[in-house]
């Protein structure tokens, strides 16, 4: 299961990809930017996004959206710092989890099998 995980905080993405590396996923991009996360989306068979949400809720919503026009089938999982109104949007736009900051690897690895695609 190929895996993307998006976000603005260098340290975060590295301790990610260890444990989802661990878990037996492979992860194909750490994009910093939408254009980048899209551009990872279109060109390779992406079954999980790891999206931390550091961006205002209204570029949240189309983000998401954005993400699953390339491939509806793409489970998104939001990561942010506080809950808020966002938290719902996110679920509304089309994420399949969310996971409030600071998370255990294990339950990110938990809800990432629990919302994988089925490929």
């Amino acid at each position: 299961m190929n895996v993307v995980i998006a976000g603005d905080v260098p340290l975060l993405r590295s301790l990610v990809r260890m444990a989802v590396e661990e878990a037996g996923y492979t992860v194909v991009g750490e994009p910093d930017t939408e254009e980048d996360l899209l551009a990872y989306c279109s060109s390779h068979k992406v079954g999980i996004v790891l999206l931390d949400l550091s961006i205002s809720e209204s570029e949240q919503m189309r983000t998401i959206e954005k993400i699953l026009d390339i491939d509806a089938h793409i489970s998104i999982i939001a990561m942010a710092e506080f809950v808020d109104d966002s938290s719902d949007q996110v679920f509304f736009a089309g994420a399949r989890g969310f996971l409030l900051k600071p998370f255990s690897m294990f339950d990110l690895i938990d809800l990432m099998r629990k919302v994988q695609p089925v490929l």
